[in-house]
Parts: structure tokens; C-alpha cells; sequence
């Protein structure tokens, strides 16, 4: 296994693969590859040369760039300065702030229904600041010839053809489509047509003259009308087909629809499309008549995957692609880095509180020792305890002697800057730099999801009969979550040995992602972890099966030990003073019996 270790080795590995050799190894494995860097040694610089290279090459006419969040790509190189010769478009979500509160209020109901073309003619039109807003004629033609896009991934999660329509309207025929890791395959792909507005929908496409409207109209209108009350049987077979959506037709629906039935009015004509495109065991309805499939998002075109989390098979399972993945073998770590971690249930959601003293005691008088050493940690925690951990970590570190405070939002430099500021992130934050120059990062709780979770990104393909019942289990010394099918019977089945892939993706990747923020792979940083799960990569420091043993290896007292250790400290003082046992007892305010406890040691 090849290992990258210190900043040499990995400055040389960043110079070697440069965008030239990505694409090579790109068309090496037949336009579908998948790299596996973990946080901190260089995606997102990859993906600038590589998009770069890409275009100036001639290889591609345009290259598609999909992120997880909006500030990983107002950091991109041809975002923050873009090119004179290159046309770069930047996918921005609408501006709700410059839109106004009663706007904006509207404009997300117009959203929440697929309202977007009403939307434009009805809303925007009566903004004054209409002529200067870019987003109105952001999509369609405006996109014609353009070589670079970078969007959010939120867009494919969204409508699954999303990179089928950029094609379209970019008019661009070589295309190379390229993700910064893969967390909208986390998201379940089902979705769900609700009965009662499918009913309002046929209202108003009956209501409509399909005259006006040609054959497409008569399509849908045909096919909807069948879709009420079709059963799950009928809804599996290739009869649904949906016609094409024009941009006229779909005003005309949209207007009539919000003229008629008003805010509970949703144009699923996108949804309908959806169904009409899901795998057939997918579908079904349900007991309230509301019907359920599974979107897939499409990825015909050459593709390329950065990713330090998801394992390659759960990948090509999801996206039901095969990808060449030459790195999958390579382990990232620096030589100075210490990992360590908690392998006890007590950091799960049901047993965090009860046992949160002694948890948050270890962890306050761990952080106050780094603090007091010139360090700065960085802590994390599930979302729903941070307030709580905020507010014991503050009160104890004070009891510690230590005036710190315990941040939990808004990020900026300047904050961080303060050496009194700890912060405190939620699990799930991703795509930030703000805390690269961390010397640790601590977990103060685990992280842990349940078989419905995993279900809902294992079997959201199939239809409710078609599911195979799956657990979890916790096993060994130390403690270790495994995920499988039920039944013994139904071990043989793929989806037994896919359930891990997908509990890891959950749990330990999303781990990794937080704590990966201080940079452990490429930076000398301590690490703990509060997980029953080993690292995918390599050996941990040193695990610890309780917070006893974490403890005891870090050298840090309990609150009970601490303040014992203090009372001998001060009885020691006493007699070093010359105090007599009883005046010692009486200064100190405990019992005569105690004071001699302390006497001699």
C-alpha cells in the first residue's frame, strides 16, 4: 500500500498529478474515474487544474464542476479570478435577501411547488431591481456556450437530469462532469407524489383546452388521468412515459394552477417526468394513494469523482456506474499526527446526557492542559448537543482556572483568531478552511444513525415488498457496529456485505469529514475520536474502551480526583507552614480526620 507521509512526499505527490495525467488517467479507465484523496491533501486544487486542462486542451467543450456547498466554490481559482478567454458561469442560488421579506416569503412557496417559470413572469417582473438581477436568465439560453459551470450539488439532488439539461443548453457535445466528494448519494433517492396533488394537477390540465395546447397536452392530460388511480402493479410497467415539457406549456399549467387552486397548487410535471424514467420495482402506491419511486441521477457523460469518504463499491452501487479507482490502495497520514479514540457507547445520542459529566469533565480538563500548552482545539459534537456541551464545557473550564469561550457559530477569521475562542462544530460541516491551522480535534459525542437510515440509501430502488429487513449490531472488544440483513437466510443477497459499506459512509465517514477539518492527514494533529468503528485507513494511536482509560492515558484527574489532589496540595502547605493538624482543619474547613488522611503524603 502506498503511503504518503510528510509534507515532501506530499507536495511531490500534488506536483506529479497535474490536471494532464487526471485526464489521462481518465480516458485509462474509459471516461469514469474516481479519486480517493482524503481531506487535506488537494481536491479541490486537482479539480482547478483538471477542469483547466480540460478545456484549454480541446478534450472537452465543457466541464461541469458540482460542489457540496457554496463557499468551496466561491474558493475556485476561475470563480474568485476567471479567465478572459474561457467562458465561466457560476450557478447562483437567488439572491432572497435583495428580493425582500414579502418576496422572498412568496418566492418560496412558488419554490416549495415548482413554480419557477410563474415565478419569473409574476414575481420578478415587479422588482425594481429586475434590470441588475442576473438570476431570472440565469439557465436556458444564457448557457449557450459556456465551458466551465460550477453549481452545487443540491441541483442534482434536486432534478436528477440536471447535467442532461446543462448539455442541452450549453449545446456542448464533449462534456466532462466532475464532483467534489459525493454527499448527495447520502440522500435517498425516493420520492413521492402525493395524491392530493396529483388530483389538482388533472384538475387543471382537464380544465385547459387541448386544442390550444397540441398533442403533448393530450398526452399528459391522458396519462395523468390513468395515474389517480393506477395500482402498484400498473405502475410498474413501461406505459408511463411523459412528453417533453414545454416552456410555454408549462407557464400555461403553472398559471391556471395558481389561479385555481392557489398556494396548494404544485406543478409536477418534473416529478412526472421522474416516474416516467425510475426502475419499474421502485414504484408503488401507497395506503393514502400516494405514489412512491426512485430517481437515479443520470451520469452519461465522462465523469470524475474525488472522494475521501464513500468506498468505491457503495459508489458504483448508487449511481449504478462502473469507476477506475487507482488510488483506492494509497494511505494519507502525517508522521506526527496522533489518532486516538473511544470505542463506548456512552457518546451515543441515548446514553450522551446521563453520562455527560465524567464525558465533558475528561474533555474540559483535557482541553484546558492544550490551552495552558499554547494549542488550540477544535471540538465537535452532534448538532442537537451543542448548546448543552457549549454551556458545561464554559462553566467547568472556569472551574479549571480557565477563561475560554466555547463558540458554536459564526465563523470568521477574526474569531478564530482569539486564542480564548474554542470552537464547537456540528457533525456534517464540510467544505471549510477555517480551522486548517487547529493543533486538535476532539469528538465529545459519537455519531451514530439507525437501520432506517441505512435502508433509505440501500433499498430506496425497490418497492416496500421487494425489502429485505436489516440490523445493526454492536460486537468485539472494543466496540464495533455492524450492519447486515436480519436474516440468515438472506445473507447471501449483495445488500448484506452493502450495509456496511453504507453504515461507514454514514457514521465513520461523516466522523472523519469533521475532524478532517484541523487537517490530521497532512499536518501534525491530535485526534480523538468517540466511535465504535476503526479508521478505514490505518491503525489507530492508541484506542481506549472507556473514558477512564482516555483518562488515565492523558493524565488529566476526574472532578472528584482533581479536587482531592487540590485538598492534599493545600494540607501539604499547611504543614510546610508549620500549621498544627487542628488549625489546618480549621482553615480549611474539613474534618480533623481528613487532614490527617493528607498528613504524611
Amino acid at each position: 500500500m502506498p503511503v504518503i507521509s510528510g509534507p515532501e512526499e506530499l507536495a511531490s505527490f500534488r506536483s506529479y498529478w497535474n490536471g494532464k495525467r487526471m485526464l489521462d488517467l481518465l480516458q485509462q479507465h474509459n471516461g469514469r474515474l474516481r479519486v480517493d484523496w482524503t481531506v487535506g491533501v488537494g481536491k479541490s486544487h486537482n479539480i482547478d487544474l483538471t477542469a483547466e486542462k480540460a478545456v484549454r486542451s480541446g478534450q472537452y467543450d465543457l466541464v461541469i464542476a458540482l460542489f457540496p456547498t457554496r463557499q468551496i466554490i466561491e474558493e475556485r481559482i476561475w470563480v474568485i479570478n476567471p479567465p478572459k478567454d474561457i467562458r465561466v458561469v457560476n450557478l447562483k442560488p437567488r439572491p432572497g435577501k435583495k428580493c425582500g421579506a414579502d418576496m422572498n416569503r412568496r418566492w418560496q412557496i412558488f419554490e416549495k411547488n415548482g413554480l419557477g417559470a410563474l415565478g419569473r413572469i409574476e414575481l420578478c417582473s415587479r422588482c425594481l431591481l429586475r434590470s441588475d438581477c442576473f438570476w431570472p436568465s440565469q439557465f436556458g439560453k444564457s448557457l449557450k456556450g459556456a465551458q466551465v459551470i460550477f453549481g452545487a450539488q443540491a441541483h442534482l439532488q434536486r432534478f436528477p437530469y440536471f447535467l442532461d439539461q446543462l448539455a442541452q443548453w450549453s449545446e456542448a457535445e464533449k462534456i466532462l462532469v466532475i464532483l467534489d466528494e459525493t454527499n448527495f448519494i447520502m440522500k435517498p433517492f425516493q420520492r413521492r407524489i402525493v395524491r392530493r396533488q396529483l388530483r389538482s394537477f388533472v384538475d387543471v390540465l382537464n380544465r385547459m383546452n387541448p386544442r390550444r395546447r397540441g398533442n403533448s397536452h393530450a398526452r399528459w392530460k391522458y396519462l395523468c388521468n390513468l395515474l389517480i388511480d393506477a395500482q402498484t402493479c400498473d405502475l410498474r410497467t413501461h406505459e408511463w412515459q411523459m412528453p417533453w415539457i414545454y416552456h410555454d406549456w408549462a407557464l400555461a399549467v403553472q398559471l391556471c394552477g395558481d389561479r385555481i387552486h392557489g398556494d396548494s397548487f404544485a406543478f409536477l410535471a418534473f416529478d412526472l417526468v421522474n416516474f416516467g424514467r425510475s426502475p419499474l420495482e421502485s414504484r408503488e402506491r401507497t395506503t393514502k394513494g400516494d405514489i412512491l419511486f426512485a430517481s437515479i441521477p443520470s451520469v452519461s457523460t465522462d465523469f470524475i469523482i474525488y472522494s475521501g469518504a464513500a468506498q468505491h463499491p457503495f459508489t458504483e452501487y448508487r449511481l449504478g456506474k462502473e469507476f477506475g479507482s487507482p488510488f483506492k490502495s494509497y494511505s494519507f497520514i502525517h508522521p506526527k499526527s496522533t489518532w486516538f479514540n473511544i470505542a463506548s457507547r456512552l457518546g451515543a445520542r441515548r446514553y450522551f446526557q446521563t453520562n455527560s459529566p465524567q464525558i465533558l469533565d475528561f474533555y474540559a480538563s483535557l482541553v484546558a492542559k492544550r490551552l495552558k500548552e499554547g494549542k488550540r482545539p477544535l471540538l465537535v459534537a452532534k448538532k442537537c448537543f451543542l448548546t448543552f456541551c457549549a454551556r458545561y464545557m464554559e462553566k467547568r473550564l472556569e472551574e479549571l482556572g480557565v477563561k475560554a469561550r466555547i463558540a458554536i457559530n459564526g465563523w470568521q477569521m477574526d474569531l478564530l483568531r482569539n486564542g480564548n475562542v474554542v470552537p464547537l462544530i456540528h457533525y456534517g460541516m464540510i467544505g471549510t478552511n477555517l480551522f486548517q491551522e487547529f493543533d486538535c480535534a476532539y469528538c465529545l459525542t459519537g455519531y451514530y444513525v439507525t437501520e432506517k437510515a441505512i435502508d433509505g440509501i440501500l433499498q430506496d430502488l425497490l418497492g416496500s415488498d421487494m425489502k429485505i429487513p436489516l440490523r445493526i449490531s454492536i460486537e468485539g472488544r472494543p466496540c464495533r457496529r455492524r450492519a447486515g440483513v436480519l436474516n440468515l437466510k438472506d445473507r447471501f443477497y449483495d445488500l448484506h456485505k452493502l450495509s456496511q459499506y453504507a453504515l461507514d459512509l454514514l457514521e465513520m465517514d461523516t466522523v472523519l469529514q469533521a475532524v478532517g477539518r484541523v487537517r490530521p492527514y497532512t499536518k501534525p494533529r491530535e485526534i480523538i475520536t468517540f466511535q465504535c468503528a476503526s479508521h478505514p485507513d490505518f491503525e489507530y494511536t492508541k484506542e481506549f474502551t472507556s473514558i477512564g482509560e482516555a483518562r488515565k492515558h492523558f493524565g488529566v484527574f476526574s472532578r472528584r480526583a482533581a479536587q482531592t489532589e487540590e485538598l492534599r496540595s493545600r494540607v501539604q502547605e499547611a504543614r510546610a507552614r508549620g500549621m498544627t493538624q487542628k488549625d489546618a482543619a480549621e482553615q480549611l474547613r474539613v474534618g480533623l480526620r481528613t487532614i490527617q488522611r493528607y498528613w504524611r503524603f
